[in-house]
């Protein structure tokens, strides 16, 4: 494949009919050059996202057209960053990648970055598989210099990847790269594989058992996924609070308060209700006139990704409600004959019950400019020190205990 990108006017075509030469980008059909396109705006790409989707493209529920354009209509924009998306096509006109980006000036310097921020677990571009599979590192470098030429780009920082997805290569794993301060815990839903994957509550300890009897007693128990707008208003309306009251106890601060953050939820979780298909699920746990437990998450037809979760603050805490509600999830997932799910980045003790291991994610620094160098060895050495103190327990529990005394969480 032969990429030539050009300067052009916004959200153009950039080309002036001429191929680059030298760009070290192999071609199955010489005759016809693809090309890429750019475009600074999300819903201006949304085609080409809607023509690859047959193909079946490697892709993490994170990058759907719905959940990226309603994150940056309500948390990016706000902030002054510009979408651009990164379009590859062949001599058809056909989409054989899609990467979807923001461009945002950070120290002076212009970056681009995946969506989502810390709301996505996942970042990857949208590949063609046999693009993907064919892609060498100094042709992925090639493409990221001429994006950065067209742009102005100083530094691309593509963060929280997997290695590779469906057993594909994630082109980006070419890049020169360094591990993500966290982890993604995961399990299997194959029912051939080796991993354990528990199918419902009745797969948990005994202890766990016990406690999912004594929910299971309160009356209207029930586990649903919000299914309509009513669903959706009522389970948020139940998560914000629960959930500005964990943080408050960590002495962690309430992302969810950000600005655009609760719009793009809530947005996202009615997106897709009449098709069945909400850009961002809703799965809930209810009983004895109160919300037991909340998990929101994305999924696509082999994944379930968990973005966010809480439990109640009220006596029923005690009864274990999210690690109930996570086996409901579970055991949803291999109905629906999904193969895999991940509960996030970062280890938290109730993962155990449900991933069988971890998948590390990396995270590349790609600078164009003296400015982009410096600013990735800064980014670098201050990722390397976040994943420093997050895989060293006690560095952990003396930075959380710090936390809470810091504001006033832990004091009596």
């Amino acid at each position: 494949m032969n990429i030539a990108a050009r300067s052009g006017p916004a959200g153009g075509f950039l080309s002036d009919g001429e191929q680059r030469r030298g760009s070290g980008m192999p071609s199955a059909a010489p005759q016809v050059a693809p090309r890429v396109e750019l475009f600074d705006a999300f819903v201006a790409a949304e085609p080409l996202w809607r023509r690859i989707a047959p193909a079946q493209p490697l892709v993490t529920p994170y990058q759907s057209f719905a959940w990226i354009n309603h994150w940056f209509d309500h948390v990016a924009r706000p902030d002054g960053v510009d979408p651009l998306v990164v379009a590859g096509l062949d001599g058809d006109g056909e989409p054989l990648f899609i990467i979807p980006l923001i461009r945002e000036v950070r120290h002076g310097c212009t970056v681009a970055r995946f969506c989502g921020g810390n709301h996505s677990n996942l970042n990857m571009a949208i590949w063609k598989s046999d693009i993907a599979a064919d892609l060498t590192g100094p042709q992925v470098i090639d493409l990221l210099r001429e994006v950065a030429r067209a742009r102005d780009i100083d530094l691309f920082t593509l963060l929280g990847q997997p290695p590779s997805w469906r057993g594909v290569r994630n082109p980006f794993a070419t890049l020169p790269q360094q591990p993500s301060p966290d982890d993604v815990y995961t399990g299997t839903l194959d029912p051939a594989g080796a991993q354990f994957a528990p199918k419902s509550a009745a797969h948990l300890p005994s202890g766990m058992r016990k406690k999912a009897r004594k929910l299971e007693k309160l009356d209207g128990f029930r586990y649903f996924m919000a299914q309509t707008p009513s669903d959706v208003d009522r389970v948020l309306a139940a998560f914000w609070p629960q959930k500005a009251a964990r943080f408050a106890k960590q002495g962690i601060h309430n992302v969810f308060d950000d600005r655009g953050v609760k719009d793009f939820i809530h947005a996202g979780c009615r997106d897709g209700l009449d098709e069945g298909r909400p850009a961002i699920e809703l799965h809930a746990l209810e009983g004895g006139g109160d919300m037991l437990a909340i998990v929101g998450g994305v999924a696509d037809a082999e994944r379930f990704s968990v973005m966010f979760n809480s439990i109640t603050d009220t006596e029923h805490a005690r009864l274990s409600p999210g690690i109930i509600l996570m086996a409901d999830i579970v055991a949803a997932c291999a109905r629906r004959g999904l193969t895999s799910y991940d509960l996030g980045a970062g280890h938290a003790p109730y993962k155990d019950y449900f991933c069988s291991g971890s998948a590390q994610r990396f995270d590349s620094f790609i600078p164009f400019s003296a400015r982009g160098r410096l600013l990735a060895a800064a980014c670098q050495a201050s990722d390397a020190l976040r994943r420093s103190l997050k895989t060293t327990p006690a560095l952990m529990s003396a930075l959380q205990t710090m936390r809470r005394w810091t504001t006033g969480a832990g004091r009596a």
